[in-house]
């Protein structure tokens, strides 16, 4: 019997779907698939026939952080276990540059690295039962690569809070505090995910992508240059094809034929 793969990729109705496949280990990630994570984005990322990404994870939980056996553990020096955490980083950054919008799906646990993810995402729905938390700190370890993500999205007392403590928190806390975007009950979140992706996959993939670029290139900067930075981008995107498209579909009551350009 060939072994299961890790990490699975699919595409349909312009949505891929990354799964991470490691559930007896609450889809921990080990160096291969954080590797795997960043190579499945920008195989995504290029792909004309994708305008949305599902990022999720098998068996009912969506990733419980770092395989610390496989990250901590490996019969490697310290220089290679160094670099094999820059993956990590690389990771988390490069979902950010990724022009498709990245939908979290999350069940079960989201801990740690796994929050990183969540963190990451452009948009993330739960259900109600999943588990948010960054434990590192129990394990002798500060959650450093989450601080730039986490720290981005919710406020400074509660980030230090989560950070220092170790607690898990629930869905609806981690919706109120905007770790994510919905918390759905459980027999109607695959029915949110679905719709989510599909609203998102809808609209121009060429729009998409300059407004999430610009979206995440002006968040740490003043507020001068990003007006400045902006402005430079509305007139890129009058320029599109689709914008011209999208207002003759609206004049025309019509749906739009996006032509990606």
């Amino acid at each position: 019997m060939s072994e299961e793969k890790e990490l699975l990729f699919e595409v349909k109705d312009k949505i891929a779907t990354i799964t991470i496949n490691r559930p007896k280990r609450k889809n921990a990630m080990n160096p291969a698939v954080m590797a795997g994570l960043k190579d499945s984005f920008e195989k995504a990322g290029a792909d004309p026939d994708v305008s949305a990404i599902i990022l999720t994870g098998a068996g009912g939980s969506f990733c419980a952080g770092a395989d610390l056996g496989g990250t901590f553990g490996a019969d490697k020096s310290f220089l290679d276990m160094h670099e094999d955490r820059r993956y990590f980083a690389g990771l988390l950054a490069g979902m950010n540059k990724c022009k498709k919008p990245i939908l979290a799906a999350i069940e079960g646990y989201c801990l740690a690295g796994g929050m990183g993810l969540c963190l990451s995402s452009d948009v993330a729905i739960a259900s109600e039962d999943a588990q948010f938390g960054l434990p590192e700190i129990k394990r002798g370890l500060w959650p450093y690569m989450v601080t730039a993500a986490l720290i981005r999205n919710v406020g400074r007392k509660k980030a230090a809070e989560l950070c220092m403590t170790g607690e898990r928190i629930p869905a609806a806390e981690a919706e109120r505090i905007g770790i994510i975007n919905y918390c759905v009950p459980k027999d109607q979140y695959q029915e949110k995910v679905a719709d989510m992706a599909k609203k998102l996959s809808s609209y121009s993939p060429a729009v998409m992508g300059l407004g999430k670029s610009s979206f995440y290139q002006i968040a740490d900067m003043a507020l001068e240059d990003g007006l400045t930075y902006l402005h430079s981008q509305l007139t890129i995107n009058t320029q599109t094809e689709d914008i011209a498209e999208g207002i003759a579909a609206f004049m025309e009551k019509r749906e739009p034929q996006w032509k990606g350009r």
